[in-house]
């Protein structure tokens, strides 16, 4: 009973491991694809997430999220994190709206950690 047991484990996690090299083979070639430049892909588990992607492209902060956005229209559910290595082309207000469009399209809720004050948050910033 206990080799049956062992076995399923070891073929779940095999079919896990195949599963996320060949998504993580994907998400790499359609970002290339829509970013228009080479990235660099890995995955890490995270308890909470599952598997999260994270790819580096080598493009400005606009052209990266906006490749983000369409990553997570084509994969919604799958965490996607794209980080930019050019300039941050686009304004704060511009860059918050990009991920909470990408927070949506994933179909991720967005949750404030404990003790998080907003208007404390937002008071700070126009103050400078």
């Amino acid at each position: 009973m206990m080799d049956a047991a062992l076995t399923a484990m070891l073929l779940a996690s095999t079919f896990l491991l195949a599963l996320t090299e060949k998504l993580k083979a994907c998400i790499k070639q359609e970002c290339e694809e829509l970013a228009g430049s080479p990235c660099k892909i890995s995955a890490r588990y995270d308890p909470d997430w599952g598997y999260v992607y994270e790819v580096k492209v080598d493009t400005g902060a606009r052209k990266a999220l906006e490749a983000n956005l369409k990553l997570q229209e084509k994969l919604p559910g799958v965490p996607i994190v794209v980080e930019w290595a050019g300039q941050k082309d686009m304004t704060d207000e511009e860059l918050v709206d990009y991920l909470v469009k990408i927070a949506i399209k994933g179909g991720f809720r967005v949750e404030a950690p404990p003790g998080f004050n907003a208007v404390k948050v937002v008071r700070e910033l126009r103050e400078g």
